[in-house]
C-alpha cells in the first residue's frame, strides 16, 4: 500500500486488486498485512480509529471483511484479520450488524460467483474502482487507478457538472473508466464485470412545530456531546479545526468541555481585514480550554503557486479544493506531532440548509455565479452545451447526508489518510442532520442554531455574528490575479485539452480571463476551468506551463 502503513494499528478501507480468475477461492492472510488469494489481494489501510475483522460462512466458504470506525466502549469480533468459520446463523447476524453500525464502514463479500463492496451512509473514504481486462482495482485514492485506465478519456457528464457548478453526487467520476461506490451503494464484480447499484432514496424529516417550552439549542448541545463521544479517540492526538466559523466553532467548544486542555487546535489563516477578524474570534474561542494551536498563513502558500505541489509536477484529483497547497502542510504540521484525528466542521452547511419552498422569493431571482449567454453558461463549447441537459443523467438518489457534503469526501479524505490522519465530521452524523431538518426554518437561517448555543456558552459578538464573511474567496482571487490567470492564458495559448475537446470555448475564455485581469469580476468562470484542465493533464503526466516562464506574468498585491 502506497499510503502509510503502521501495522501497530487497527485498520479499515482498502485497496485492492481482485483477477475474476480468483473469484470464489479461499482469502488468506499474509505477513505482509494483506489477505490473498493466487495474484489477487485486498489490503486495510491502518488506522487506531478503525477496526477490521474478517469471517467465512462454513456452508459455502463465503468471506464476509468489514471495514469500519470503532465504536467507544464496544468490544466486537472485528479485531482478528485470520480467517474465522462460523455458522451460517453466525455469518448472518454479523452481516446484519456490518449493516447497521452506527459510523462510517465499508465490508465486502467474497463469494462464490462475485465480489461485492458495500458503503455506508456515511460516505467517508469512498472507494474508487475500475476493472479493466478482467481485474478489478480499487482504492480510495483516485490516483492509483490511473496506471490502469487511460486518463485521456474523460466523462463528459462529470466535466460538464464540475464546470458549471452542478455537481450531483454520483458513481461517475471525471475519468470515464473510474466508478466510486457511493453512499449505501452496492459495486458487483463478477466474470460479467463491473456494476454499480444505487440504494433507494434516503429518508429525510420535515420541520415540526416546538413543544411550548421546547429548548433546541439544549437538545443540539447534548446531541452534538453525544455524536462526538461515540468515535473511540484518543483526545491527546486529536485536532480541531478551529478556523472561527460557526460548524467548526460548535465542534470544537463541544470537545474542550468533552476532553479539557487535551485536544490541539489549527485553521488556515486568512489576509488583511478578514485574517484580522479572524485571529480576534480565534483568540475568544481558544480560551473555552485547548492544547496546542497550529497556524498556517494562506497567503503564503496560494493555489498554482511556483513552488507548491502543482507547479512542481505533482499529480492531483482534478475535484479536490483549490486550498490543498496550505491544508495538506497544515496536516503535514500534525502527523509530525503524533496526532491521528482531525474533527472538522463539515456538514454545517447542509445541516443549517434552508429548503427553497421555506424561502419567500424576493423581486430578482438570485443571479448565477456564471456569466450567462441566453441562459447557459457561456464559457462552454459546442460539446459541453450538447451534454448540458443530460448532466444530471446517472447521478445518485438523495441519501441522509446531502449531497455537497459527501461530494467532497473523494478528494478530501486521500490527504488525510495518506499522513496517517483520520477526519471526522461530527456534523455529518445522521442524528445531527435528523436534528436541523425538524427544526423550523428560522431555526436554520443564519444558522440560528449555531450562533444562539456561542451566544448562550458567553461569546462576543464579534463570535457570534462577524461583520466580514470568514471565507476563502480574497484568497483565491489573489491565487488567480498572480498565478491562475497568466497560466490560464498560457494554456490557452498553447491548445487547452478542455478547448480541443470542445467541452470549453476558446474565445469566450480568453475574455473570461481578461475581465477578471481587469475587474476582478468573473472568477467563477476562470477558476474551474483552470483547475480541471490542469488536473487532467497532471493525471496524463503532461506538464502545465507556469506563469514566471511568460515575460510579463502579473504580480498584484494582495
Amino acid at each position: 500500500m502506497s499510503a502509510l502503513h503502521r501495522r501497530n494499528r487497527e485498520s479499515s478501507v482498502f485497496k485492492l486488486r481482485i483477477s475474476h480468475t480468483d473469484i470464489g477461492t479461499p482469502l488468506e492472510w499474509d505477513s505482509a498485512g494483506r489477505w490473498t488469494t493466487g495474484g489477487s489481494w485486498i489490503e486495510p489501510f491502518t488506522h487506531p480509529v478503525l477496526e477490521y475483522g474478517m469471517t467465512v460462512r462454513g456452508s459455502d466458504g463465503c468471506a464476509l471483511i468489514v471495514n469500519r470506525e470503532r465504536v467507544r466502549s464496544t468490544r466486537t469480533w472485528c479485531n482478528i484479520p485470520a480467517n474465522e468459520t462460523v455458522s451460517d446463523a453466525v455469518y448472518v447476524r454479523r452481516l446484519a450488524e456490518a449493516r447497521a453500525w452506527p459510523l462510517g464502514f465499508v465490508f465486502i463479500e467474497h463469494g462464490p460467483e462475485a465480489l461485492q463492496i458495500t458503503a455506508s451512509s456515511w460516505g467517508t473514504a469512498p472507494i474508487h474502482l475500475t476493472a479493466p481486462s478482467g481485474t478489478l482495482y480499487g482504492s480510495w485514492n483516485l490516483l492509483d487507478l490511473v496506471p490502469h485506465i487511460d486518463p485521456r478519456s474523460f466523462n463528459g457528464a462529470e466535466v460538464v457538472r464540475f464546470l458549471t457548478y452542478t455537481p450531483h453526487y454520483s458513481a461517475q467520476t471525471p475519468l470515464a473508466d473510474v466508478a466510486t461506490v457511493t453512499e449505501r451503494a452496492t459495486a458487483t464484480y463478477s466474470h460479467e464485470g463491473l456494476r454499480i447499484d444505487y440504494p433507494e432514496p434516503g429518508l429525510h424529516a420535515l420541520p415540526r412545530v416546538l413543544k411550548p417550552g421546547a429548548d433546541p439549542v439544549a437538545f443540539f448541545e447534548h446531541e452534538l456531546a453525544r455524536v462526538i463521544d461515540r468515535w473511540d479517540f484518543t483526545p491527546d492526538t486529536a485536532v480541531a479545526d478551529v478556523s472561527g466559523g460557526m460548524d467548526s466553532a460548535n465542534v470544537a467548544l463541544t470537545l474542550a468541555r468533552l476532553h479539557p486542555g487535551r485536544v490541539a487546535t489549527g485553521a488556515m489563516m486568512l489576509a488583511g481585514d478578514h485574517g484580522h477578524q479572524q485571529v480576534r474570534r480565534r483568540t475568544e474561542l481558544l480560551r473555552s480550554g485547548f492544547s496546542t494551536d497550529y497556524r498556517l498563513a494562506m497567503m503564503d502558500h496560494l493555489p498554482f503557486a511556483p513552488g507548491g505541489p502543482r507547479a512542481r509536477g505533482e499529480r492531483f484529483d482534478p475535484k479536490e479544493d483549490p486550498y490543498a497547497e496550505a491544508r495538506n502542510l497544515l496536516l503535514d504540521a500534525y502527523a509530525a506531532d503524533g496526532k491521528t484525528v482531525v474533527f472538522t466542521g463539515l456538514g454545517g452547511d447542509e445541516a443549517m440548509k434552508v429548503r427553497s419552498t421555506e424561502i419567500t422569493p424576493g423581486p430578482h431571482p438570485t443571479p448565477s455565479p456564471l456569466h450567462l449567454n441566453s441562459g447557459i453558461p457561456a464559457f462552454l463549447g459546442e460539446h459541453g452545451r450538447r451534454l448540458l441537459p443530460s448532466r444530471f443523467d446517472g447521478v445518485a438518489p438523495i441519501g441522509p447526508t446531502l449531497w455537497s457534503i459527501l461530494e467532497c469526501f473523494s478528494a478530501l479524505y486521500p490527504h488525510y489518510m495518506e499522513r496517517g490522519l483520520w477526519p471526522i465530521n461530527p456534523l455529518a452524523a445522521p442524528e445531527i442532520v435528523r436534528l436541523a431538518e425538524s427544526l423550523p426554518a428560522e431555526w436554520r437561517t443564519r444558522k440560528r442554531l449555531l450562533r444562539d448555543r456561542l451566544h448562550r456558552c458567553g461569546f462576543s459578538d464579534d463570535v457570534v455574528h462577524p461583520r466580514l464573511p470568514e471565507n476563502f474567496q480574497h484568497i483565491l482571487d489573489t491565487a488567480m490575479r498572480r498565478h491562475g490567470i497568466p497560466m490560464l492564458e498560457m494554456l490557452l495559448d498553447g491548445g487547452a485539452w478542455l478547448v480541443q475537446d470542445g467541452y470549453l470555448d476558446e474565445a469566450e475564455l480568453s475574455r473570461a480571463a481578461r475581465v477578471f485581469a481587469r475587474t476582478g469580476d468573473r472568477t467563477f468562470d476562470v477558476y474551474r476551468p483552470l483547475m480541471l484542465e490542469t488536473g487532467l493533464r497532471r493525471l496524463n503526466g503532461r506538464s502545465v506551463p507556469q506563469p514566471q516562464d511568460r515575460a510579463g506574468a502579473r504580480r498584484d498585491g494582495p
